[in-house]
């Protein structure tokens, strides 16, 4: 395994968002390595360094993780095309 991310922020807010965007990044770039089927809570808490109960203080299962991955890829295209 390689280096822990960082994921701790200057203010409690930050820090808060900061690891809410680390676990669904690993949870994404676990389902794209091995599948939905195959992606258990456990990985993506080892996967963004931190613990399992931390990661339940954040989301109650991997699909709501997937959810907020998607719903910050339709804002951040809403965005998109509101500066245009």
């Amino acid at each position: 395994m390689g280096p822990m991310p960082r994921i701790w922020d200057d203010t409690v807010a930050g820090h808060k968002d900061k690891l809410r965007r680390t676990i669904v990044d690993a949870a994404v770039a676990l389902v794209a390595e091995r599948g939905r089927a195959d992606v258990s809570m456990s990985a993506i808490a080892e996967r963004a360094g931190i613990g399992r109960a931390t990661l339940y203080n954040y989301f109650p299962d991997v699909d709501h993780i997937l959810v907020a991955y998607v719903v910050g890829q339709f804002d951040q295209q809403h965005a998109a095309l509101d500066a245009r």
